[in-house]
């Protein structure tokens, strides 16, 4: 009888085989740009969400005693959903960036295959003299600014780059203060574990 039983499996699952739905292997590859799309389109989703909770649980929070307590929980509760959406975003950016890395290996490689030359104006010297060639867009007779226009324009070229240099060092410090109150918020979590 023991014998039996595999020929009996065996012969189950031939006739099931048919019936089993085909694999991913079989099924067309997921388009990229919705895959992209549905991510951001959920990571979105999260974010609205997690906003939502916050603002419910914040206005509840008033309602007990340690209101302060509540709150940092409604926040960090809301930070684990935004890092989920991070996270989500992360993941579509990747796959947007490989694809258009594909995109663009696949288009040098037709103007491989093809043997298409660049325009010898574009590229500089024309292969039938040594001399190179002026770009149609390089007109060397056009007059040149002034002296006094050129200065002018260096000015506000210096401010906004003292404006830009300003601008960075604010948003560094705004990340380092973020990343801060993260990690003593990720401290006092672990704390709070701990104790109870």
């Amino acid at each position: 009888m023991p014998a039996r039983f595999p020929l009996r499996l065996l012969a189950c699952l031939l006739l099931v085989a048919p019936v089993i739905p085909a694999t991913a292997d079989d099924a067309p590859p997921p388009d990229p740009a919705k895959l992209v799309e549905d991510l951001r389109d959920e990571a979105d989703r999260l974010r609205d969400e997690a906003d939502a909770a916050y603002q419910t649980a914040e206005a509840a929070c008033y309602k007990r005693f340690l209101v302060n307590n509540c709150i940092d929980d409604a926040k960090s509760e809301r930070l684990t959903v935004v890092r989920r959406a991070r996270a989500l975003e992360t993941e579509a950016h990747q796959i947007d960036l490989a694809e258009r890395n594909r995109v663009a290996t696949e288009a040098a490689k037709k103007t491989a295959e093809h043997g298409a030359k660049p325009h010898p104006d574009v590229t500089g010297p024309s292969a039938d003299t040594a001399t190179p060639r002026l770009r149609p867009d390089n007109n060397t007779s056009a007059p040149r600014k002034p002296a006094a226009r050129q200065s002018a324009n260096k000015k506000p070229r210096a401010k906004s780059r003292a404006e830009a240099a300003r601008r960075a060092e604010a948003a560094r410090r705004d990340r380092e203060r973020y990343d801060a109150r993260i990690r003593e918020l990720e401290e006092k979590k672990a704390r709070d574990e701990d104790g109870r």
